[in-house]
């Protein structure tokens, strides 16, 4: 019969979890609770995500949060009538985004050093600038049935800058959905900060 395991877990979240992050912070998880459990030599480096994409009309923050989502042809929001514009050519990428998190074990320790990239992604009316990574993991047993798992990381803030559209008369929409550029409120992204505690108690 398999030994039932229970879990107890305190979670501190800065900012709403996403499917990213959930990838990288359960891939360490694991990680740290195979070495917990069954002390073995750990990887000295492993990867936790990866992702290389060329953004088109769709793009995401440095995380993974989708920021900006853009009909491939659009008519003005005053007059849903008018003649439909192309706007894949605004929002194509110039560049294919790479995303990546390595993690590094520290010799002889229970710590484990997470670091990451984001390249960016920039068309013709939308830039994301480039952002890194950085987090750190730990295991402590406590005895020969528990014990504590710590995670964090963040990134730092990106930045999303945007260029308008422009009529016949030099007037300035937002490409989306050709409203007045007045009126647009500017992308943001926020960044992801996390930190996490579980205890772990094996019966």
């Amino acid at each position: 019969m398999k030994r039932k395991i229970f879990f107890c877990f305190l979670f501190f979240a800065f900012f709403e979890v996403n499917a990213i992050e959930l990838t990288h912070k359960n891939y360490t998880f694991n990680a740290l609770r195979k070495q917990a459990w069954a002390p073995q030599s750990m990887p000295l480096m492993f990867i936790s995500e990866i992702d290389i994409r060329r953004e088109v009309n769709t793009f995401s923050s440095n995380s993974g949060s989708m920021v900006l989502n853009a009909m491939a042809k659009v008519t003005s929001e005053y007059d849903a009538t008018a003649t439909a514009y192309e706007m894949t050519p605004f929002y194509t990428a110039a560049n294919s985004r790479k995303h990546l998190i390595s993690n590094f074990a520290i010799p002889n320790s229970p710590f484990l050093l997470s670091l990451g990239l984001d390249s960016g992604s920039r068309s013709e009316k939308i830039a994301i600038s480039k952002s890194y990574f950085v987090g750190l993991s730990a295991y402590q047993k406590l005895d020969a049935s528990s014990i504590l798992l710590f995670t964090s990381g963040g990134w730092q803030r990106e930045r999303i800058v945007e260029q308008p559209c422009f009529d016949s008369y030099d007037r300035e929409y937002w490409c989306p959905n050709l409203t007045a550029w007045s009126d647009h409120k500017p992308l943001s992204a926020i960044p992801l900060r996390f930190v996490e505690v579980r205890y772990e108690r094996r019966f």
